[in-house]
């Protein structure tokens, strides 16, 4: 089975030409019985969207029905167990916009209009319906042609495309010297989303391309990045357009990209022309210049620590303040603030300062706390003990009345390890069941390697204490006995089923999956799953980045 349930989204009745919706047609039982008798009946041919390879209608005990492609197989991109569940809703959506008006206009504008540029080899051209097939790989292109001896292909974008779709077209085109030409008919080079953004990594050239059809020979509409200096002798780039022709298009016989202006040759132009300017600058100028940037950012420094002193205290409960004053300041001006705080330097200080401070806060101290963990650009170890041994996690927890839960995930945010002592200090608090269940969101804090998700993690406790769960094969963060792994099971089905497919992937890849099915003898975790899937809720999607960083093991796991 493909990595995820219903990796394979729709399919074509090849006698029909009907397209088959999975999560319509098999979440409905009598749709779904009757699309299982036709194909036993061998009265509906399925055939895969991607590579229009024959597919199959699959199920099992525990698993909802599903299309998949029939045993040995060449490859296809949805069977290959590398797209998430949002990779998989993406890739579904850009198939079926294939089939738009628009697109299928496009695809024709483009074919036509090549008939009348010199050098296309006009019984070449292929729209839409030429296969291009290597070894046990093959894609569809929307536009394919022969000019001047080189293969061109034309891939039309309406909607985003995930990253994953955008590389396995330029991948399998580059390996085989083709030249893969993307017509972005919606995008904006001024506020970029993630396709051009996408696309652009894939590009060094960084010349985005339309069809323009103001003109009825092909042209492109082009836009492209250009380097100049500014007054102040700064390298910077901005947005040229100009509609081009085919023959304008230059080709990168190794990456095999087009491009029609060199954005990196000119930049290197550009560079040198700056470092020509730069050499012209006196050596008394640049020192007048270093002695006055010292001189203000001493000044920003003493500003922003007056700022900040003033706002401890008044008792602020914010300090935007001081925050907007240090978002000003660049490289220099930070390390300069930095030497005048002084909280890492050893020989100023006797005790650090966070340490310090949390000993004597009280609940209205927790702002200006959060302020000093949360502000990066301060110098701080968050890691460091007091005479004592005690760590600022532990000194945070024990301010009286506080609410922590933000200060200690900032704590974590900023680079802080959880230690045995810690543990064991939180241990002998004398702390409600859900308070206690904490030491495992900082466990979880611990194994970030991205440590901006940490909010998340928190937001999505309860979530990842069934996942932990199945990993350690020990039930964690609820009221369940060791051995009630059928009522946790079917409490993690009920109350969380917006979230089922990551949990069903850690059941599987856990091996949680089996024990379930071996104990469960009344069959109650099986109704649970049956009834799921007959009226399954939409998928969310908001927890897959942390998933894939806590459980990188998982990420390519066949369920």
């Amino acid at each position: 089975m493909a990595q995820y349930e219903r990796s394979i989204k729709i399919a074509l009745n090849k006698l029909t030409g009907e397209i088959l919706d999975a999560d319509e047609v098999f979440d409905i039982t009598k749709e779904a019985f009757e699309i299982r008798r036709k194909y036993h009946e061998k009265s509906l041919l399925l055939s895969c969207f991607e590579c229009e390879q024959d597919l199959m209608v699959s199920g099992s005990k525990y698993d909802r029905l599903h299309f998949k492609h029939k045993p040995g197989h060449d490859y296809c991109i949805l069977s290959d167990g590398q797209l998430s569940p949002e990779e998989h809703e993406l890739f579904t959506a850009i198939l079926k916009s294939k089939e738009s008006n628009r697109h299928k206009d496009l695809k024709n504008r483009i074919g036509k209009s090549l008939y009348n540029v010199e050098g296309i080899e006009r019984n070449s051209i292929a729209i839409d319906n030429k296969f291009i097939i290597r070894g046990n790989e093959k894609r569809r292109p929307d536009v394919y042609c022969i000019y001047k001896g080189k293969e061109l292909v034309f891939e039309i974008q309406l909607s985003d495309l995930s990253l994953g779709y955008i590389l396995s077209r330029y991948e399998f085109y580059r390996k085989y010297g083709m030249y893969l030409i993307w017509i972005l008919d919606n995008f904006d080079i001024h506020n970029q989303g993630t396709l051009e953004r996408d696309i652009k990594y894939l590009s060094k050239y960084e010349n985005f391309l339309k069809l323009d059809e103001d003109y009825k020979d092909f042209s492109l509409e082009c836009d492209y990045k250009i380097p100049y200096l500014t007054f102040d002798n700064k390298l910077q780039t901005k947005w040229n357009n100009k509609t081009i022709s085919l023959d304008q298009l230059n080709f990168d016989d190794e990456d095999f990209q087009v491009y029609f202006y060199n954005l990196s040759d000119n930049k290197i132009k550009t560079a040198i022309l700056q470092r020509e300017k730069a050499t012209e600058i006196k050596e008394a100028e640049k020192k007048r210049i270093e002695i006055q940037k010292e001189s203000a950012a001493i000044n920003k420094a003493t500003e922003i620590i007056k700022e900040i002193k003033q706002l401890r205290v008044n008792k602020s409960v914010n300090f935007n303040s001081a925050i907007d004053l240090i978002n000003q300041l660049d490289e220099f001006e930070l390390q300069i603030l930095n030497t005048r705080l002084g909280f890492t330097d050893k020989n100023k200080i006797k005790e650090p300062p966070l340490l310090k401070w949390l000993k004597t806060a009280h609940i209205d101290d927790i702002p200006f706390i959060e302020f000093i963990i949360n502000c990066s650009e301060i110098d701080l170890d968050v890691n460091e003990t007091d005479i004592a041994g005690k760590s600022a996690l532990q000194l945070l927890m024990e301010i009286k009345y506080a609410d922590f839960y933000n200060p200690i995930a900032s704590l974590f945010k900023r680079g802080y390890i959880l230690t045995i002592a810690d543990k064991d200090f939180i241990l002998n608090l004398n702390l409600e069941f859900e308070r206690k269940n904490d030491i495992y969101v900082y466990d979880l804090y611990n194994k970030l390697t991205n440590k901006n998700l940490v909010y998340s993690v928190f937001k999505h406790r309860k979530l990842l204490f069934i996942i932990e769960s199945a990993r350690i094969k020990e039930i964690i963060g609820f009221n369940y006995k060791k051995t009630e792994w059928i009522a946790f099971a079917n409490n993690a089905i009920q109350y969380y089923d917006e979230y089922w497919e990551y949990i069903e992937i850690a059941f599987k890849g856990f091996g949680l999956w089996d024990i379930l099915i071996s104990e469960d003898r009344k069959g109650t975790f099986e109704k649970k799953v049956q009834a799921f899937y007959a009226n399954m809720k939409r998928q969310k999607f908001d927890f897959d980045v942390v998933f894939k960083d806590l459980y990188p093991e998982l990420n390519n796991f066949n369920t």
